[in-house]
């Protein structure tokens, strides 16, 4: 009873919500799915659909970046979609309906890759060897602080 006049608006929008014909249409893991988003974290799935700003598919610096994601196990891969997109989760669709762009960052290249979460930008520094740029995207993604949000 205490919480009656609370609930009452949240029962009636819920019910507004779940009676809805959309609703109807799809199953619970379509729900989670759309709600939740995909638990597909293959990161080569970024690449058909990447954007390049300063470098090309041919440039050294993007070659041993695709190749440092290969290498990446479950939880650096989370953590690298979470430092580049906000989120680790993939979106409806998987992550091939994400448009990633990398972007050459203009510091110079002893600074630690940055990210623009709103736009699925990674801003790269030009390394100049792949050990470097392993070495400071791990410590990018892992030092990440993002927006606190959990």
């Amino acid at each position: 009873r205490s919480i009656t006049r609370q609930f009452e608006p949240f029962q009636k929008g819920f019910g507004r919500v779940c009676t809805s014909p959309i609703l109807q249409a799809i199953t619970g893991d379509e729900l989670a799915r759309i709600v939740m988003g995909e638990s597909d974290i293959e990161l080569d799935r970024l690449r058909p659909n990447a954007k390049y700003e300063g470098f090309t598919t041919e440039s050294q610096c993007i070659v041993w970046f695709w190749e440092a994601l290969q290498g990446f196990d479950a939880v650096h891969r989370r953590l690298f979609l979470s430092f580049v997109t906000g989120s680790d989760r993939s979106p409806v669709g998987g992550l091939g309906e994400l448009q990633l762009k990398i972007q050459k960052a203009t510091s110079d290249a002893n600074r630690l890759p940055s990210a623009h979460t709103c736009f699925n930008t990674l801003l790269l520094p030009e390394y100049t060897s792949q050990q470097q740029l392993q070495n400071a995207l791990v410590a990018a993604i892992e030092n990440t602080e993002g927006f606190g949000l959990e």
